[in-house]
C-alpha cells in the first residue's frame, strides 16, 4: 500500500492509528508472479518465502493492504511479524475482492 494512503489514512483516524515506521520491516525478498494472474491455488502457495523482517518491530502492528484476494500475503506477513516478537498483529484492508465459487 503507498505511503500517501496510508499517510491519508492516518490523518482521517487520528490518535487510533499506529505510527508509520520510517522503514517498512516487510521486505518482499523473492520476484513472483502478479497475484492477480495465478489462480486461487497458486496464490495461496506464492507468498510462502517471499517476505522477510528486516528491521526492528513494534508489540502492536497494523498491517495495510489495497485489495485482499486470498489473504496468504496477509496471513505469511503476519506470521513473519509475530516470530520477530509482534504481541499483536491488526489487517486493515481497503478492499477485498470476492470468492469466484461464490
Amino acid at each position: 500500500m503507498s505511503t500517501h494512503l496510508i499517510k491519508s489514512l492516518q490523518q482521517h483516524i487520528g490518535k487510533e492509528c499506529p505510527a508509520l515506521p520510517k522503514h517498512n520491516p516487510i521486505q518482499k525478498i523473492k520476484n513472483t508472479q502478479a497475484q492477480h494472474s495465478l489462480s486461487r491455488k497458486e496464490r495461496l502457495k506464492s507468498p510462502q518465502n517471499s517476505y522477510k523482517v528486516d528491521a526492528p518491530i513494534a508489540k502492536h502492528v497494523a498491517l495495510f493492504d489495497d485489495v485482499m484476494t486470498t489473504g496468504s500475503t496477509v496471513e505469511n506477513c503476519a506470521k513473519l511479524l509475530l516470530k520477530a516478537g509482534a504481541e499483536r498483529v491488526d489487517v486493515w484492508v481497503i478492499a477485498r475482492t470476492p470468492d469466484k465459487e461464490h
